[in-house]
């Protein structure tokens, strides 16, 4: 009987410690769960899978960086663009969620159209392209037609390289003919692009 309760005993806690989850901040170091928690109710950042089983990762929402820009303007058609100097701005459809199906405007025909005409005025004042609409999975899109032309990711190009978790509603990336980017992964004001013009045109 001994045996068994311990042999219970051992199988209950190798059971726990196998279940025990690893919290890391954005750059990989251990943090505790309610720091984590924090980090995300409090600061801008998501929680995604880490690399391994067990293990959660703080990723912030407004990343920046360098990217090889040819890659990025090759597989859109808009080389010229890159010729001429102009940023490219992408915005990035992850399917249908409860953020981008439910709620005030996320059925308001005449909000998709004050969003498009917005950022085609706004882009042009600033030396970018057209933006250029682009998803992963196309559920829930038949409400922008005849607004907006949205295309499958070329080669899932995008998700791989910007957008590798499902981020609620919508995410963008503005990508300067430098190579240097900036984004915003989850829902955001139409401004934020304007603004990201902004600071990579400086």
């Amino acid at each position: 009987m001994k045996i068994i309760s311990t042999l219970f005993t051992l199988l209950f806690v190798q059971v726990c410690f196998a279940q025990q989850i690893t919290f890391r901040n954005e750059m990989g170091g251990l943090i505790t769960q309610e720091e984590f928690e924090e980090k995300i109710t409090n600061g801008p950042y998501f929680g995604v899978p880490g690399s391994v089983s067990n293990e959660k990762l703080l990723i912030h929402r407004m990343p920046f960086g360098n990217v090889e820009p040819d890659l990025f303007y090759r597989i859109l058609g808009m080389e010229e663009a890159l010729k001429e100097g102009k940023s490219l701005v992408v915005i990035f459809y992850p399917g249908k969620d409860e953020c981008n199906s439910t709620g005030s405007q996320a059925n308001d025909v005449s909000h998709f159209k004050k969003s498009y005409d917005y950022l085609i005025i706004g882009t042009s004042k600033r030396d970018a392209a057209e933006p250029v609409y682009i998803y992963k999975n196309p559920h829930g899109l038949e409400k922008y037609k005849g607004i907006m032309e949205w295309i499958p990711d070329p080669d899932a190009t995008f998700e791989k390289n910007f957008f590798k978790y499902p981020y609620p509603c919508r995410s963008f990336v503005v990508i300067h003919p430098s190579g240097e980017y900036r984004a915003i992964f989850g829902e955001f004001p139409d401004s934020q692009i304007i603004q990201a013009l902004k600071i990579l045109n400086k």
